[in-house]
């Protein structure tokens, strides 16, 4: 498809439309150039569509114009369509249409994090042992919640008893997690059960989290502790920083690093190095699921 070019005269206003081809540009700008994940390239594509409905493309648009369309959008939507549309006016060559106008600020949030006896309480109502494995490896490796349910059995080390997913964005690096002795046994008597055991085969093969969700759901209704994956990243940083643990090596466990210096650290001498480290808070870390 030939791309929309911008027609920019002297009262510095461009020409946008028809929604479908913007629409079409933004999809390659964010799946080809990109990587963004699906679902964040679905929420922003919506709030996409909104903006541009209340443009009234096409048409030719000023900056004012974009003000009036941008302030009948409430919340995230704004701020998605914001974001798209940088996207696509980048393309076009036509950045200045959205320069200086901001997204929302967020600040620090807050997470409670609950404490370990909540947290085997947490772990002992989970029924099913899926969801035990998928607890035990969040809790353990702090990595995101993706990393660990998309994991393949290749991305296992079981040298070094680590899961390295090994999966980079533009915008997100994988990290390289730890996992101790206990969660290896449990891990390999699930990957027993699964029917294809080759290293391209998810250890979880499912489509999407639901299972999970519904799983922490049913354990919180049962101790009334609330647990989520990112609680649980969270609480692997703590303890990192509980015992000392320099920054620098948390995010390349957690998969915050450049991605020249995880590259880096995808040795096995750096990988040994790294589970030292991550020994020194393992009694810690795997504390809930201690019986």
């Amino acid at each position: 498809m030939p791309f929309p070019t911008p027609s920019i005269p002297a009262l510095r206003a461009v020409r946008l439309g028809p929604i479908d081809e913007l629409i079409e540009l933004f999809r390659y700008v964010s799946t080809v150039e990109r990587q963004n994940a699906p679902r964040t390239v679905k929420e922003e594509e919506q709030a996409l569509r909104k903006l541009l409905g209340a443009l009234g493309v096409p048409r030719v648009v000023t900056r004012a114009d974009l003000l009036k369309a941008l302030s009948t959008l409430k919340g995230s939507t704004r701020d998605r369509a914001l974001w798209a549309l940088r996207k696509v006016l980048r393309i076009l060559g036509a950045e200045w249409l959205a320069e200086g106008i901001r997204s929302r600020r967020y600040a620090p949030r807050r997470w409670k994090v609950p404490s370990d006896e909540e947290l085997k309480r947490f772990y002992h109502a989970l029924d099913r042992e899926d969801v035990k494995l998928a607890f035990r490896l969040l809790a353990e490796t702090g990595l995101r919640k993706s990393e660990v349910l998309k994991a393949r059995i290749g991305d296992i080390d079981w040298e070094h008893m680590a899961l390295i997913p090994g999966r980079w964005t533009t915008t997100k690096r994988s990290g390289i997690g730890f996992f101790s002795a206990e969660t290896a046994q449990m891990l390999k008597e699930h990957i027993a059960k699964l029917p294809d055991q080759g290293p391209e085969t998810p250890i979880f093969p499912y489509k999407s989290d639901i299972w999970l969700k519904k799983a922490f759901k049913r354990a919180e209704a049962r101790t009334g502790v609330h647990v989520t994956p990112q609680v649980l990243r969270v609480r692997f940083s703590d303890i990192m920083g509980y015992h000392e643990i320099p920054d620098r090596y948390v995010d390349i466990m957690q998969g915050r690093a450049p991605r020249s210096v995880l590259a880096r650290h995808y040795t096995p001498l750096s990988i040994a190095k790294l589970r030292q480290m991550w020994k020194r808070a393992a009694n810690l870390l795997s504390r809930p699921c201690q019986e």
